[in-house]
This record gives structure tokens, C-alpha cells and sequence, in this order.
């Protein structure tokens, strides 16, 4: 019979897992100086921001309040109407299933896999309906799920994917991360992820009319840094302070 090793996972009550030290102080100490707390107004989230979008190849990365507000937001650049079916994962987090309801859209759960507990694509076929307007994706406990299948069926059907790589932060399949598949994909920086702000979030895509309704979804509607902004649509306050 094999041995068994018993080993101490992280804890989200305690510093263990973690590694915050003087670099994270010195930063911190820039932003109390710099007297700029706001993101939209200060330096610290354009950079957070401007490197996600290098190290994910993207052309646009909108950084939140919390992985359930990067959820909401990925769903809003959607644009989805109201009574729309999304099909989605029923093992995941609730912040990755309420804000398709605050959107007033239906979740449709498909099945999973019995040994990675990832949705499958042959599932995600089976639960599409000519109501159907969108597939959300969880890549669960770091292992990917089939997203090159699920593309391929939404492809078919020309369904925009949503990824939520919240736990797989820079899992690939065959050399590409999760995250840079589907139409949109959004990412935790929670305490207990892989990188992490204490509390925050992110959204990538390479949709540049998606990343503009991201970045005016996460700032109450308004048009930061137009010639004559305003608010233009109901939008909520999930910006990430500095």
C-alpha cells in the first residue's frame, strides 16, 4: 500500500501561503503618498491593469473590486437581454451565478465531467436552445476544462464564451492560457487565489467594443476621460482602489 504525505494547505486566516513583505509595504507607502486613492485618478491599477494585459496578450484588461464584480462586468459587455438563456456550470462559485441574474438573464446548468467536475462540451450541446445567447465556462480547481471543445460547439452556433478562470490563473491548454479563448474571461485576486490584492478582480478580452463597456460598467456608466462624459447606461461602483 503507498504512503500517504500529509502536507498543510494555505490558510486564508493566517499569513501561511503568502509572501507579502517590504515591496508590497514600499508600494503601499508610494500610494498613501501619492495622496491619490482612486484608480481611475492614480497610477498603481493603470499598471496592474497595462502588465495583465501584457502576460495575457490581450488588448484590454479592466481590474475590479472582486472576482463576483469582474464576473458581472464580463457579463454586462455582453449586452445580453433581459430573459436570455446562459448556459453555465453547476459546480462553481455563486459570485459567478448571481450576476447573471442581477442581469436578469436564465442560468442553464449543464453536466459535468464525473472526475474533473468540469462542465463538458457534449453537455453544453445538449442544453442549447434558440433562447440561448451566451456559454460561461469554469475552469475548475486549476484544471482546465474542455474550452476548445465548448469554442467549437459555440462557434457553430455563434455563442460569445465567457470564461471564468478565477481558479486557474495561468493554467494553459497546449501552451495557451485559459482566459484568452472566449470572447471575455474574468479572474479573482481573493485571498485565497493564486495572486491576489486581498480583495479584487480582473477582465481580459480582445474586443475593443466589450473592453469599453467594461471599463464604463465598473464606473457607474460614466465616461472617464471623455471630452463630455456622462453616464450612459445603469452601471455599478466596482473600482479597485489604488
Amino acid at each position: 500500500m503507498g504512503q500517504y504525505i500529509q502536507m498543510k494547505l494555505p490558510s486564508d486566516q493566517d499569513a501561511t501561503g503568502r509572501s507579502f513583505g517590504t515591496e508590497e509595504l514600499a508600494l503601499l507607502q508610494e500610494v498613501l503618498n501619492s495622496g491619490v486613492l482612486i484608480g481611475t485618478s492614480g497610477t498603481q491599477v493603470k499598471k496592474l491593469e497595462q502588465e495583465i494585459a501584457e502576460r495575457f496578450g490581450v488588448t484590454n484588461c479592466c481590474v475590479v473590486a472582486s472576482g463576483t464584480s469582474a464576473c458581472h462586468t464580463a457579463y454586462a459587455a455582453l449586452n445580453l437581454e433581459p430573459g436570455s438563456e446562459v448556459i453555465c456550470s453547476p459546480i462553481t462559485d455563486m459570485g459567478s451565478i448571481s450576476p447573471l441574474l442581477y442581469q436578469q438573464v436564465i442560468p442553464v446548468f449543464a453536466d459535468v465531467d464525473p472526475v474533473t467536475l468540469n462542465m463538458t462540451a457534449e453537455s453544453v450541446q445538449d442544453r442549447i436552445t434558440t433562447s440561448t445567447k451566451a456559454i460561461v465556462v469554469t475552469h475548475l480547481f486549476g484544471n482546465p476544462c474542455d474550452i476548445q471543445g465548448v469554442i467549437k460547439i459555440a462557434n457553430k452556433h455563434h455563442l460569445p464564451v465567457v470564461e471564468d478562470c478565477a481558479q486557474s490563473f495561468l493554467a494553459t491548454v497546449d501552451g495557451k492560457l485559459t482566459g484568452t479563448f472566449g470572447a471575455v474571461a474574468a479572474f479573482s485576486l481573493q485571498q485565497g487565489k493564486h495572486i491576489t490584492c486581498g480583495e479584487g478582480g480582473f477582465i481580459v478580452t480582445n474586443d475593443a467594443e466589450k473592453g469599453r463597456q467594461m471599463h464604463l460598467f465598473r464606473d457607474k456608466g460614466w465616461g472617464f476621460g471623455d471630452a463630455a462624459p456622462d453616464h450612459y447606461f445603469l452601471g455599478l461602483n466596482y473600482r479597485m482602489t489604488e
